[in-house]
């Protein structure tokens, strides 16, 4: 017997050639190539426009705090107004 004549299960067969290089199969090569997603491109304009847009929000947001905190103070002036001064 020689050894042409016994199967060789140490190689591999040809589905699994195919599984081993990624680039003979396309649905496998797009699986395995996740090494760097890619980044939008994103415009100036529209760049600015989101900035513009962020600062609005947090100055709206500051506005509503200040407001808050001033109706605090007023409240805790005209609550110390009420009470007697013990002294």
């Amino acid at each position: 017997m020689t050894d042409s004549d016994v199967p060789n299960h140490a190689a591999p067969e040809p589905a699994d050639r195919a599984a081993a290089r990624p680039d003979a199969n396309p649905e496998a090569a797009g699986r395995a190539h996740h090494a760097k997603p890619h980044e939008h491109f994103v415009s100036p304009g529209a760049e600015s426009t989101r900035e513009l847009r962020e600062m609005a929000r947090r100055r709206r947001e500051a506005e509503e705090k200040l407001q808050q905190h001033l109706q605090e103070a007023a409240q805790h002036l005209h609550e110390a107004k009420e009470k007697p001064a013990d002294g």
